[in-house]
C-alpha cells in the first residue's frame, strides 16, 4: 500500500533494577571493547547480506578499467578510483550484456568483461587472460589492419561485428512488444478497486492482504514474461537480483515502460509498480493497492506521476 513507510513494532518496555553509576559505566566499557554493541536491526524488508555486492579491490578496479577502454565503454584513467566515468562506464556495460545495471564493479561485472575480453583475445590471436592489456591491443590493431578497420586497438562495436562476438545481448534487449503489452495489461485495469478487506473480487490478483506485487507480477505475467507470481515486494526484488534483471538507483534515468519500479530504500522496499511512460524526470506508474488521488481512503490501480528519483525510488527490474 503506497501511503506511508511501515513501522517497525516497540518492544515492551521493562524497567530494570537500578544500578549504580560506576557499575553501568564498567559494563559499558565491557561491551564496548568486546564489540558487543549490536547495531539497531532494520525493517523487516531489509535487503539479505547474500544480495549485496562486494566493493571491488583497487587492482580489480583497474583491471576492470583495463577492459571497458579496451573495449570501447571509456572508463577514464587506470587509476584504480571507482569515478563518474569508470561508473558510466560500467553502466553501459552491464546494459549491455544484460547484468544487474548498478555501476558497481562487482563479480558478475568483473565475470562478464573477463568473458568478452577473452572472446575479443582470441580472435585476435592474444593470450586468453581476460586483461586488455598492451599486448592484446597491439594484437586488436594488427587484426584491425588486416580486416580493413580503424587500427585503433580498440575492440569496439564494428571491431567485435568483424570477429563475430555479441556486444548487445539481444535476448534481454529485444522487448519492444512485449513492454507494449505488459502496460497494456496494466491500463486495462485502471480503476478496479479494492473492498474494505484488501481483497479485489473476481480478480487473480486478488490476495486480500497488500497486493501491488501480486498485482505487478501478474500483468507482466498476463503479457507474457517469464515471472512467478509473487505477493511480497522483497521477493520481486531477490527474484531480480537472481535473474540479472535487476537496475539499481543509479540507473533510475534508463527507465522504460514495461519495467517494474520499486519504490523505498534497501531498507524498506515498500511498493511495486509497472513504469507507463517516462517525461524527464517524471514517471508515470501504474500500481495496485494504491490511493485514489480522486478518492481519500479507497484503494485500487490507478496511473498516478512522480519524481524519478532515488529519495522515491530503489530500482528498476527489467522485463
Amino acid at each position: 500500500m503506497l501511503t506511508s513507510v511501515p513501522a517497525t513494532n516497540a518492544p515492551a518496555t521493562r524497567h530494570p533494577k537500578r544500578r549504580s553509576r560506576r557499575t553501568a559505566v564498567g559494563l559499558l566499557t565491557a561491551a564496548l571493547a568486546a564489540g558487543a554493541l549490536a547495531a539497531v536491526p532494520g525493517q523487516a524488508s531489509a535487503a539479505p547480506a547474500s544480495t549485496v555486492r562486494p566493493a571491488a579491490a583497487s587492482s580489480q578496479i583497474k583491471l576492470a578499467q583495463r577492459d571497458l577502454n579496451g573495449l570501447a565503454y571509456n572508463a577514464g584513467d587506470v587509476d584504480g578510483v571507482g569515478g563518474p566515468k569508470t561508473k558510466a562506464a560500467t553502466l553501459s556495460f552491464q546494459s549491455d550484456r544484460c547484468l544487474g545495471v548498478d555501476g558497481v564493479i562487482g563479480p558478475q561485472t568483473l565475470a562478464g568483461l573477463t568473458s568478452v575480453v577473452k572472446q575479443v583475445q582470441a580472435k585476435a590471436g592474444a593470450p586468453a587472460n581476460g586483461d586488455y592489456g598492451t599486448p592484446t591491443t597491439s594484437a586488436v590493431k594488427s587484426y584491425q589492419a588486416a580486416h580493413h578497420l580503424s587500427a585503433d586497438g580498440i575492440a569496439g562495436e564494428q571491431t567485435m561485428k568483424t570477429m563475430g562476438i555479441e556486444r548487445l545481448v539481444k535476448s534481454c534487449h529485444a522487448t519492444t512488444g512485449l513492454r507494449a503489452r505488459i502496460v497494456k495489461t496494466a491500463k486495462s485495469q485502471i480503476g478496479v478497486t479494492a473492498d474494505s478487506h484488501k481483497c479485489v473480487p473476481g480478480k487473480p490478483y486478488s490476495v486480500c492482504n497488500e497486493w501491488c506485487a501480486a498485482f505487478a507480477t501478474w500483468a507482466w505475467r498476463q503479457a507474457g514474461a517469464d515471472i512467478p507470481f509473487m505477493t511480497y515486494v522483497p521477493r520481486v526484488y531477490d527474484w531480480a537480483v537472481a535473474h540479472h534483471k535487476w537496475v539499481g538507483t543509479s540507473g533510475l534515468g534508463t527507465a522504460k515502460p514495461g519495467d517494474l519500479i520499486i519504490f523505498g530504500s534497501a531498507h524498506n522496499r515498500y511498493h511495486i509498480g509497472v513504469v507507463d511512460q517516462v517525461s524527464g524526470a517524471t514517471v508515470r506508474v501504474i500500481s495496485g493497492n494504491t490511493s485514489n488521488p480522486a478518492r481519500p481512503g479507497q484503494y485500487g490501480v490507478f496511473d498516478k506521476s512522480y519524481p524519478l528519483s532515488g529519495s522515491v525510488f530503489y530500482g528498476l527490474v527489467r522485463p
